[in-house]
Order: structure tokens, then sequence, then C-alpha cells
């Protein structure tokens, strides 16, 4: 009777085991498929600052993009510091201290199109300290800034895009109303081979 119900289960545990390798191996093959839609894109994306017609820094990211439809994944890219910034204290006693994020951030996502192209979503945010001789100076618009703490500058952009692969287009420019410089948004899509 022991050998009998052994025999049942081992029978069960072998029958049930390939019924369960049939029904995932579907599974394997529909990822496949839905790979072969990607389309790996590298992404560079240029913040250029300019002083009138003199280029004063330049400086590039690059993002690595999955490519789908409706929409891949996103990627995301931070690069700064914490700089410190009393917040109270005496003039000759002990300070406190709050640590602002000064650097560049980018967030992005791309989708294919129809026709080969690919729709892309940049959101794009760069926080950096004045100089102190813009510090003391009037701005452009009459703005004046004066301060013994960091001025921090900030410049925000988010958009989209329809690219084709090798093209390059300036998607944003934007002038600081302090020291009339003016940021460039510079964006260049290709596919990765």
């Amino acid at each position: 009777m022991r050998s009998t119900i052994r025999a049942a289960v081992l029978c069960w545990v072998v029958c049930s085991g390939a019924n369960l390798w049939a029904q995932e191996k579907p599974k394997t093959e529909e990822k496949t498929e839905s790979r072969r839609d990607i389309t790996p894109i590298r992404v560079q994306v240029i913040l250029a600052e300019y002083d009138g017609e003199k280029k004063i820094s330049s400086l590039p990211y690059t993002l690595l993009l999955n490519a789908e439809r409706p929409r891949g994944g996103k990627a995301s890219i931070r690069m700064g510091l914490r700089v410190p910034v009393v917040v109270s204290g005496a003039e000759n006693g002990p300070k406190q201290f709050q640590y602002q994020d000064l650097g560049t951030n980018l967030d992005g996502w791309a989708g294919k199109t129809d026709d080969g192209g690919f729709d892309l979503h940049l959101a794009v945010e760069r926080s950096s300290v004045y100089s102190s001789t813009l510090q003391k100076s009037a701005g452009v618009d009459g703005t004046a800034v004066v301060s013994t703490q960091p001025v921090i500058q900030q410049f925000k952009t988010e958009f989209d895009a329809q690219m084709r692969d090798g093209q390059t287009l300036q998607s944003t420019l934007a002038t600081d109303p302090v020291s009339g410089r003016v940021t460039k948004v510079e964006v260049t899509v290709n596919k990765v081979k």
C-alpha cells in the first residue's frame, strides 16, 4: 500500500513539474519578443552659458535610454555638491548651517514613433553659486543682488521633442535677469550600434 502511495505521489510531482515547465516556456518567449522592439539611444545634453557672443562654459552630459512603445524606462543623472549655508548664529559666536544641493539634475525617457524617430522627454535642472562680482552688481533689468551669503542661481526646463537618429536641436534659451548671461540647452540623439 505504501509503495502505491509513493508511486502516486512521485507520478503527481513529475507530471506537475512537467506541466509547470510547459506553462513557463511561453512567458520566456513573450519576454524575448517584447525586447525586440527596444532601440537603445544615446542622448547628449550640453548646457552652454554665454556672455554676449562669448561662450563661458559648456557642460556635456550623456544619458543612455531604451526607446520603446509607448515609452521606455526613465534614466537620471545627479551631479553636484552640497554647499553649507549659514542659517542662524551670532556674528562671532557659533553658527548653524544648512546644506544646499548645487549642480545638475537630468531626467529623461524616450518613446518610438511610427516613422522610426523618437519621442524624447527631458527635464533639466541646474543650480550654481553666483560669483562675488555678480553679487554686488545691478542686473540688466535693474535687480540688484547684494548678499554676504551665497546667492544661488537656478535654471529649470522640461520639454518634449520629436527627433531622428543623428539630429541635434537647441531646445531652450534663457537669459539670466541679473547677469544678462544666456543659457542654451542643446540635445543630440544617436542610436547605439
